[in-house]
C-alpha cells in the first residue's frame, strides 16, 4: 500500500516541496515512514442518551466543550456533536438509527463505561462538576476523581495523564549502553 500511495501522490524522500496538499501525502510530514502507517488514533465516542441536547448543555457547562452541530438544528432531538478541539464526542438520541439499544445502562451493561478528562485545576474542576449535580463514585482518589454524571455515566477527573501514574507506580531502570559484541575469531 504505501508503495501505491507512494506513487500515486509522487513522494519524495527530501520533503513534500511546493506540490499542491505536499505535506498532506508527504510520508516524511504526514507520520508515514518506512511503509508503516502512523498509530491509530481515536476519532470520536458516541454515547447514547434519552436527552441529547440536555446531556450535551452539562458537558459543555462542565468542560467547555464546543458544540459541532445538532441535529436537528434547531433542538439536538436526535443528537449533539462536541469537540476538546482533538476528538468528536457524539451525544445521540437513544434507540435511533445511528444508535441502536444495546442493553440497559451506559456504564453498566453495554456501550461506554466511563470518559475520562485532563483538567488544568483539579479542585475547580470537582467544584464545577459538584456544582452541576453530579455525584462522587466509590474508587476516587484526591489524584484521580470520578463522579457519576448525566444518565448515570461515570466521569473521570484527572490532573496528571497515564503516563505520570505508570512512572509513579513502576520501578525506574536507568539505561546504560551495552559492550560492543565479540565477534567470532576476534582475540581477546
Amino acid at each position: 500500500m504505501a508503495r501505491r500511495l507512494r506513487a500515486m501522490y509522487n513522494w519524495r524522500a527530501d520533503g513534500p516541496g511546493d506540490r499542491p496538499f505536499a505535506r498532506l501525502f508527504c510520508f516524511k510530514y504526514s507520520g508515514i515512514t518506512g511503509g508503516r502507517a502512523m498509530a491509530n488514533r481515536i476519532k470520536h465516542i458516541a454515547l447514547q442518551t434519552e436527552n441529547p441536547a440536555e446531556t450535551a448543555e452539562w458537558y459543555k457547562t462542565v468542560f467547555g466543550l464546543d458544540e459541532l452541530r445538532r441535529s436537528p438544528a434547531d433542538s439536538g432531538e436526535e443528537g449533539v456533536w462536541l469537540t476538546d478541539g482533538y476528538i468528536y464526542f457524539a451525544i445521540l438520541k437513544m434507540g435511533s438509527e445511528d444508535a441502536p439499544n444495546l442493553g440497559e445502562g451506559s456504564s453498566t451493561v453495554k456501550g461506554v463505561h466511563h470518559i475520562g478528562f485532563y483538567v488544568d485545576d483539579l479542585d475547580e474542576a470537582v467544584a464545577t462538576v459538584e456544582d452541576n449535580g453530579a455525584t462522587e463514585c466509590p474508587g476516587s482518589s484526591k489524584a484521580n476523581r470520578k463522579y457519576k454524571g448525566p444518565d448515570g455515566l461515570m466521569i473521570d477527573l484527572r490532573f496528571r495523564g497515564w503516563d505520570e501514574q505508570i512512572r509513579a507506580r513502576s520501578t525506574l531502570y536507568e539505561l546504560t549502553e551495552a559492550p560492543p559484541a565479540k565477534t567470532a575469531g576476534a582475540a581477546d
